[in-house]
């Protein structure tokens, strides 16, 4: 009995096989038809295909981190967003949009000094290995000031530091000063990920 029932698993075994194998196909002579694997003719990436060129006359955009408090303040939540040109009106006008700063805040104006001293001194520097390509390396200025037309009277310590670690972090300075109009909000202030 067993020897039957397993005769009988192994002819359905080999009839599965022979079902679910693909068969060439055979033009009229008998000869054996190549079948022409057409490749994509563009791809943006793993497993995407289009056949749509990049648009030229798109602009270019910088990809930047936008740091807001979350809404029970325990701690900072990042956002990315792409903006035409960096600089420090753009990174307010982000800030605005996530409620961080006022509406109607103004980057009066941004300036930074003085120049990293080790390779090694805040996020992001790298220290190149050998036999890696040198490019230029990315300019990263020590100390930036931020002047902003105001600045929210009831600011807690993790809005000064959402400011602090969005101007950090995408305009390439170690320490960052907010000051709004005589008042200094932040003085020479790092970047924090609490």
């Amino acid at each position: 009995m067993k020897r039957a029932i397993m005769c009988f698993i192994g002819a359905m075994m080999v009839f599965s096989l022979a079902a679910c194998t693909p068969t060439t196909e055979k033009n009229k002579t008998g000869e054996v038809k190549q079948t022409e694997a057409q490749g994509p003719t563009s791809t943006q990436g793993p497993g995407v295909v289009t056949d749509k060129n990049p648009d030229m006359d798109a602009p270019q955009l910088e990809v930047v981190s936008i740091y807001a408090p979350a809404e029970d303040g325990s701690k900072l939540n990042v956002k990315m967003e792409s903006v035409e040109t960096l600089d420090a009106q753009s990174l307010v006008d982000l800030l605005i949009q996530y409620n961080v700063l006022a509406d109607g805040t103004k980057a009066v104006s941004y300036k930074t000094e003085g120049s990293v001293a080790s390779e090694e001194a805040g996020p992001g520097i790298a220290k190149p290995q050998p036999g890696m390509p040198t490019e230029a390396p990315t300019q990263q200025d020590e100390y930036g000031t931020l002047e902003l037309s105001r600045f929210p009277d009831d600011a807690k310590d993790q809005t000064v530091q959402a400011v602090v670690n969005t101007f950090t972090e995408n305009l390439n300075v170690q320490y960052l000063t907010i000051k709004a109009g005589d008042k200094t909000i932040a003085d020479n202030q790092g970047f924090s990920d609490k």
